[in-house]
């Protein structure tokens, strides 16, 4: 083939693609930030105990509810689909008041609804819930887990931030290697108001 059919062939095999990205329905993208932090809620269902009171039957799931806007997409629901933790199914429920929440194992704040934040983690503070949010006031305003971002080799790394008070106050025990894995553990409270 002539070099320079080569490269016609080239060119409009570029501009197909273009053109078809161009005039794909535009998708939002999954960020791997939220890959690792779905995980990472999985892997919470496992390590930390909750009262026995808090399940009505032997065989009720664990609830991951997520409050407020959802910067998972799909992504949660798949990394949960079909999982077993602590012999219970777990569930995802999307959540919007605070009441909703309430009747959730896990709870996670997105940074997006920073301003709500204060105001929800006040309200869920006494309850047996485990709160998880991703701002650096969190653990301060009373989240149990906080996750953060560490620079790394070629990006970033994921790590959480827990408050032992924000966990006995809420009624939860989290297993030592789950706090070991923290970056940080709080021991003290440093909530403000």
């Amino acid at each position: 083939m002539a070099r320079s059919t080569r490269w016609l062939l080239s060119g409009l095999g570029l501009f197909l693609v273009l053109r078809l990205m161009g005039s794909a329905t535009p998708v939002a993208p999954t960020v791997p930030e939220y890959n690792a932090k779905a995980g990472y809620l999985l892997l919470f269902t496992r390590y930390v105990e909750w009262p026995p009171a808090r399940f009505a039957e032997a065989d009720a799931p664990i609830i991951i509810g997520v409050l407020g806007a959802n910067p998972f997409g799909e992504v949660l629901e798949k990394t949960v689909s079909g999982q077993r933790s602590q012999d219970r199914p777990v569930e995802i429920r999307l959540v919007g008041t605070v009441e909703e929440a309430a009747a959730c194992h896990i709870v996670f704040i997105s940074r997006q609804e920073a301003r709500q934040q204060p105001a929800w983690l006040a309200r869920l503070r006494d309850l047996p819930v485990l709160t998880v949010a991703e701002t650096n006031e969190a653990l301060g305003q009373g989240a149990v887990i906080n996750f953060v971002t560490e620079p790394a080799n070629r990006g970033a790394k994921l790590r959480f931030d827990a408050s032992l008070p924000a966990m006995q106050r809420a009624g939860l025990h989290i297993s030592s290697p789950m706090l070991v894995s923290a970056r940080q553990v709080q021991r003290t409270s440093k909530e403000g108001g």
